[in-house]
């Protein structure tokens, strides 16, 4: 079974998924393995070759090969079980899913494709029962909707209690498998080579599959971290105050990708290249110290980022024409630059919270009943990724968390419910910065502060990316406009991109929305905005229409005029 998805940006893909192809068993060797599942890149004909097979008669188009498979990514491979006297191939099982049925339209699967088309980045989820995300932004009550003006500089000081594991309550948080692959544009395998590099990650949560988007999830970077294991061990031995750098050089690239994979109350950073350079293959006359950041808050705790346990990756070569798996050897590896898992973090947000909650104990929580060393304490949290910097190891994430235990006191006979922060990270050493603080009235629960964090992460996102009301000058929005955000759409298309910063549009809708407002009434957007202008560097392909049954008509490409219209 085999389905087309999408097409990619400039057009010249059609992008499917499709199951092992029985008919082809007897062209591997035995020490290939056959892919249960795997992603196909078809090349999509010029207009010469479709009219050459439409006057083709019948017999000789039937053969005719219009759209050439050129690539293939293999997800999952059949393993060998005996049957009787016989040898039968059955589905992984990792998986959750009847192994006679097709896994085209059982495994729900996420894609991302990098905006160059060099890179993806597959999500399978091993549960075959899944609520896809309606990918659209939440919508509020003007009350909920509303950012308050920002706290007292003061904020609190937590450390760890008995509800650590905040993260047990983001119940949509399910294992799957992380499949990082070359698409045919990235691939540099050597001259008449037909062998593709992937890498996979088993067993591992991810946390994407409800949430608002999984764009943010990959971003560009011009720059990958280099591990320094002699001053490492050098720095450990030494006593001091300051938190040791994770690492102690950068490395300038000309390209590469990192992925943030939502997981265990913090996020798994990986740093991906195309030169198959890791941290320690490289030359430190080619790197730079990371530079020291002054006015930053330094941490008590080394425990907020730390490293990767180790090589979890696991490297796959495979047939780039059947997508068969295969164990390489010296002579047929290639000898060019390929795909590389260069690098590798974790950003521990419940130890940030921890840490930003112990420091402001004294100041902003000092009513707080929890006001006592002793008490150890951690709220209930949620939160999101809201920026990555390219040339630089900064990330900007939005926590937001409950306040049920009036851990802050205010004047008002009202206490916010919820409190949320923005937080800039540094990566190299630890340190943050608290850029902003917010509350909310009525956050309560679960729900309503998840959706609250969504809010904040795309308000902070619209206002970054300068889209909607935010790319009129700051004198035309009013104060509470500052809050605003309004519903997103998912789709891989172009048609009204530029309409998400048309700046007479948007002004015409401000005008209105005050009119309105003095009349009681409110004013609807002229358009949801495109989640491809907020993270434009990677694009969402889903086998959703196959895993629910929905018809699908027409499928288009984001920067070319090539469609696929079917019926």
């Amino acid at each position: 079974m085999h389905r087309i998805l999408a097409l990619d940006r400039s057009g010249g893909y059609m992008i499917g998924i499709g199951s092992g192809d029985e008919n082809a068993s007897g062209m591997h060797s035995s020490k290939e393995t056959l892919p249960h599942l795997s992603i196909k890149f078809y090349g999509v004909p010029s207009p010469a070759r479709l009219k050459q097979a439409q006057d083709a008669d019948s017999d000789a188009l039937g053969s005719a090969i219009v759209s050439p498979l050129v690539h293939v990514i293999p997800l999952l491979s059949k393993k060998s079980r005996s049957v009787g006297n016989g040898i039968s191939p059955s589905p992984s099982s990792i998986l959750d899913c009847n192994e006679y049925a097709s896994p085209v339209a059982e495994i729900p699967i996420q894609i991302l494709l990098s905006d160059g088309g060099s890179i993806g980045v597959a999500f399978l989820r091993h549960s075959t029962v899944v609520a896809w995300s309606s990918n659209s932004a939440p919508t509020f009550s003007k009350s909920q909707v509303r950012l308050f003006l920002s706290c007292h500089a003061g904020v609190y000081q937590c450390t760890p209690s008995q509800n650590a594991s905040a993260h047990n309550i983001q119940d949509e948080d399910t294992l799957g498998t992380i499949v990082i692959f070359e698409s045919p544009i990235g691939s540099k395998c050597s001259d008449g080579s037909r062998m593709s590099k992937s890498f996979r990650l088993n067993n591992v949560s991810i946390g994407w599959w409800s949430s608002f988007t999984i764009r943010n999830a990959l971003w560009p970077a011009t720059v990958v971290p280099v591990r320094d294991d002699v001053k490492l061990m050098n720095s450990h031995s030494n006593d001091t105050d300051t938190v040791t750098n994770l690492f102690y050089h950068i490395r300038t690239v000309l390209s590469a990708y990192v992925l943030f994979n939502d997981e265990d109350d913090g996020f798994r950073i990986t740093w991906i290249t195309m030169d198959g350079k890791d941290a320690s293959s490289c030359s430190t006359s080619n790197n730079s110290t990371f530079p020291y950041v002054p006015n930053k808050i330094r941490p008590s705790r080394n425990d907020i980022v730390t490293q990767s346990e180790g090589d979890i990756w696991e490297e796959c070569w495979s047939d780039r024409s059947t997508g068969c798996v295969f164990a390489p050897d010296d002579e047929t590896v290639p000898r060019h630059g390929s795909l590389h898992v260069a690098f590798e973090l974790y950003l521990h947000i419940d130890a940030l919270l921890s840490e930003i909650i112990s420091r402001r104990q004294l100041s902003f929580f000092r009513h707080s009943p929890y006001h006592n060393e002793r008490v150890l304490f951690m709220p209930e949290f949620f939160y999101n990724i809201v920026s990555a910097s390219i040339d630089s190891l900064k990330v900007v994430v939005v926590i937001v968390f409950s306040n049920k235990e009036k851990m802050i006191m205010q004047s008002q006979k009202r206490v916010p419910s919820a409190l949320g922060v923005y937080v800039e990270v540094i990566l190299a050493d630890q340190s943050y910065d608290e850029l902003k603080w917010v509350q909310h009235p009525s956050c309560n629960d679960a729900s309503s502060m998840k959706q609250w964090c969504n809010s904040l992460a795309l308000n902070w996102r619209m206002m970054q990316s300068r889209v909607g009301v935010f790319c009129l000058d700051n004198s035309e929005i009013d104060q509470q406009m500052e809050s605003w955000v309004c519903c997103t759409h998912e789709c891989n298309v172009n048609e009204d991109l530029s309409d998400d910063r048309n700046v007479p549009l948007w002004r015409e809708y401000v005008d209105r929305r005050n009119v309105f407002k003095m009349q009681g009434l409110s004013a609807a957007p002229p358009k949801d905005v495109s989640m491809s202008s907020l993270y434009p560097h990677c694009d969402v392909i889903t086998n959703r229409a196959v895993h629910n049954a929905i018809p699908v008509k027409r499928i288009t490409s984001r920067d070319s005029a090539v469609e696929l219209i079917y019926g």
